[in-house]
């Protein structure tokens, strides 16, 4: 009897698992990567950063890191000044979780991401955000940068 009872115990947990997991994201979209590499780092290959997406989710994991240098990397020189939260004082930026980014509109030079997260409360922010749009541009190097984002 006991033995039934552990098996079907473990079975329920992992039924429960299963749902949990089919459960946490919708179709198309993708979470924040565990790790996350630099575009503007010398010797990182372009084909890290091949899709607009995989640049919008590398810049929010330097955010969330609070390196700051990676975090400006992610932007078109233009756009840099965007990254200028909290005047350059990390401790203060938000942290972003539940992160899933989707790309909403592409063209050959420009594309667009959806993101929806959590935004921690933060010193350098006003209210947290639930969504931003994440702008992109192409660069000759084949990278994505960031030159814009936010709510309309």
């Amino acid at each position: 009897m006991k033995a039934r009872y552990g098996l079907a115990v473990a079975a329920t947990v992992i039924v429960g698992g299963l749902v949990v997991a089919g459960c946490s994201s919708s179709p198309g979209a993708k979470a924040s990567p565990a790790v996350s590499h630099d575009p503007g780092q010398a010797g990182v290959s372009v084909a890290l950063f091949q899709s607009p997406e995989q640049a919008t989710l590398s810049w929010f994991s330097a955010v969330n890191r609070k390196d700051k240098a990676a975090a400006v990397a992610h932007f078109a020189p233009a756009a840099k000044g965007q990254m200028g939260w909290g005047n350059g004082d990390t401790s203060t930026w938000s942290t972003f979780s539940a992160l899933h980014c989707g790309q909403v509109g592409r063209s050959v030079k420009a594309a667009a991401v959806r993101c929806t997260f959590r935004e921690s409360q933060s010193a350098s922010e006003g209210n947290p955000d639930s969504w931003w749009t994440v702008h992109l541009k192409r660069q000759p190097d084949g990278r994505w940068l960031i030159t814009g984002y936010g709510q309309p």
